[in-house]
């Protein structure tokens, strides 16, 4: 497995180049800190030395913006690399852009060196790859996203899957009609939506209803 390190601190270059030759799968192609570098090494090379693995520091110097648009140019290659990011970088902003962008993983710098060389084989692979901080944040985004239905409401979507009015959700639930006319009111105000049909389908869309 092939790997071209993007780094801009020759330290970090040195101790990754240590790391990966003393691996009997992988093999460094080549290192560089900048992105005009990487590209035209990438251009160049021969068929059998194209990186499979580009592992990229997204601050090359400048801030994030310039690990970024290298993301961004190797993914609109016609047979792009897979990227991993490996970064000190790692806010919510920036683990997502960089995922936006076309990287397959973001590893923190914090990773320890068997779960980075763990992370470069799955990235080879096709695999996505994060790491433990950046899987935090994206449970984090994806708890934060979704629409928190007490347990009655899920009760009453759950009915209204069915197909069922509100009279006969009343009667099942041994609730007034009043009431579970509230209760669909205010699963309608946290789904965003206005009508049964588009309460149903969001619920699913979300994960929050399963039919059938």
């Amino acid at each position: 497995m092939r790997v071209l390190v993007v780094d801009d601190h020759p330290a970090i270059r040195l101790g990754l180049r240590v790391l990966i030759e003393d691996q009997y799968d992988l093999r460094l192609v080549a290192e560089t800190g900048s992105v005009g570098q990487a590209l035209q090494l990438l251009e160049r090379a021969e068929p059998h030395e194209r990186p499979d693995v580009v592992l990229l520091d997204l601050d090359l110097g400048q801030g994030t913006a310039g690990g970024l648009d290298l993301v961004r140019r190797l993914d609109a290659m016609d047979e792009p690399p897979a990227v991993l990011v490996f970064s000190g970088h790692n806010s919510d902003q920036d683990i997502f852009a960089a995922i936006d962008a076309g990287a397959v993983g973001f590893l923190g710098k914090e990773t320890d060196p068997e779960a980075l060389l763990a992370g470069i084989r799955a990235a080879a692979r096709g695999e996505t790859v994060l790491g433990a901080t950046a899987v935090r944040r994206v449970l984090r985004r994806v708890r934060s996203s979704a629409p928190a239905l007490s347990s009655r409401e899920v009760e009453v979507l759950q009915l209204l899957g069915e197909g069922l009015p509100n009279r006969k959700i009343a009667a099942r639930l041994y609730i007034s009609e009043a009431t579970a006319k509230g209760h669909l009111a205010s699963i309608y105000a946290k789904l965003g939506v206005d009508t049964r049909g588009a309460a149903v389908a969001t619920a699913v869309r979300e994960g929050l209803l399963r039919l059938g």
